[in-house]
């Protein structure tokens, strides 16, 4: 029974563990001096768009992490579905992030190219999500609460480390969900160790 009630908190656990990661370059941003954070400071229409954004974030993810990752399963060996789905989840977030937040001082390549190497850490973990919990939903919820954040709070950048930051902390997104789902993943895992 207690083997069931962890398995059922693992999902929960692993979205703010998810969240956590993800939006720890924010406090450290700011505790660097990199940073100030304000909230609801865009347009207001942003905030009338926001329950279409979270609907979005939900079929976002039950088409790629839903559809698309459970047909690549199927079709390709082992290990690699999850880099494949985790390619095709950048392409909305980052098309989102640059109509958002666009940056006209520093050069499209280098923010598209920043925007791609954040985004796609963050689509990994996703994936691992699915993956380990069997499902799209758990990744919808962190999807979607990740782009309410990323509407709600308002940063203010100062310096070029941001990115780095940012970078990082996506990376980490990816560990710490590998981590807290360590027993569900361990099966794949060994599937994938077994074809070496």
């Amino acid at each position: 029974m207690t083997r069931m009630g962890e398995r059922s908190v693992l999902p929960v656990l692993a979205v703010l563990a998810f969240l956590a990661a993800a939006l720890s370059y924010l406090p450290v941003a700011r505790a660097l001096r990199y940073a100030t954070i304000a909230f609801f400071r865009h347009p207001a229409t942003w905030y009338v768009a926001l329950p279409f954004v979270v609907l979005l974030a939900f079929l976002h993810e039950a088409l790629v992490r839903g559809l698309f990752y459970a047909a690549l399963r199927r079709r390709v060996p082992v290990g690699f579905g999850a880099p494949l789905a985790a390619l095709a989840g950048v392409v909305a977030p980052v098309a989102v992030r640059l109509w958002l937040f666009p940056f006209p001082a520093v050069p499209w390549p280098l923010v598209l190219g920043q925007a791609v190497v954040a985004e796609l850490p963050l689509s990994l973990a996703l994936c691992l999500l699915a993956l380990g919990t069997g499902r799209w939903l758990p990744g919808g919820f962190a999807l979607a609460l990740l782009w309410t954040a990323r509407i709600v709070i308002v940063p203010t950048f100062r310096g070029s480390p941001v990115p780095t930051l940012e970078i990082l902390a996506a990376l980490l997104a990816a560990a710490v969900v590998a981590l807290v789902l360590h027993g569900p993943l361990t099966p794949h895992r060994e599937a994938l160790e077994g074809l070496s």
